[in-house]
């Protein structure tokens, strides 16, 4: 229970803005996919990226998630190859060369332009470089992101895992954004065969307690990209 007043919490910090729906991978993903490449659809993915990032006070969180299913078959999608990439960025702010973290953010950000960690770390480096206003830009778009993240699902079964995009956004949705701490990290895959990411969160109750609970991510999706292009398709079958 401390765990869902947990959730409810930051649920109900953001209830003013947040737009609740109904969302099912296994059934929902590919229908959403196809309508952010049809250039008429108001789902279409380029549509949804100049909202986004002109930061579009109507945008809806399912918006943001069509916006993040949309990229997840852009041709620079390739979660498991730039993990390195938004580490460094990590770690360049972490040795305080703000500067130079933010000219890594600009170049990684026009070529992916939903990377939560990167869309945090040019928000902090903003930030710490006296430009506050910009860094409130790029922190707001990194909280949409959880916010669409945490509509998905409720994360507590491989069947309601919440959507994530890449492989490390479950960890920064738990750190960043529920404020917790990670334990034991695995993997599984829901009834379908959906890949999912299993990750226990651990927390302090009220009477200073440590509790922990296992929540699930979807990222069938980014696991296909590490197999893309690897076998024919008569290897396949």
């Amino acid at each position: 229970m401390k765990f869902l007043f947990l959730l409810f919490s930051v649920i109900l910090s953001m209830s003013i803005y947040a737009q609740p729906f109904d969302f099912n991978y296994h059934t929902d993903y590919d229908t959403i996919l196809q309508q952010t490449k049809d250039s008429t659809n108001d789902l279409h993915y380029d549509k949804l990226l100049i909202r986004f990032q002109s930061n579009d006070t109507t945008l809806t969180d399912f918006q943001v998630l069509s916006l993040l299913i949309g990229f997840s078959d852009n041709e620079h999608f390739k979660p498991y190859e730039y993990l390195e990439t938004e580490r460094e960025i990590y770690r360049l702010n972490d040795a305080s060369k703000f500067e130079e973290a933010l000219e890594m953010c600009d170049s990684f950000l026009t070529i992916v332009p939903l990377s939560q960690q990167a869309l945090l770390e040019k928000s902090y480096a903003l930030h710490k470089l006296g430009q506050a206003d910009s860094a409130s830009h790029y922190l707001h778009q990194f909280q949409r992101i959880m916010r669409a993240m945490m509509n998905s699902g409720d994360g507590f079964t491989p069947e309601t895992a919440f959507f994530a995009l890449g492989p490390a956004d479950g960890q920064n949705f738990i750190k960043k954004y529920l404020s917790g701490s990670i334990g034991s990290m695995g993997s599984g895959s829901d009834k379908h065969g959906n890949f999912v990411d299993i990750l226990e969160i651990i927390w302090e109750n009220q009477d200073g307690e440590k509790q922990s609970k296992h929540l699930y991510f979807q990222i069938e999706h980014a696991t296909k990209t590490m197999f893309s292009g690897m076998f024919s398709d008569e290897e396949k079958h």
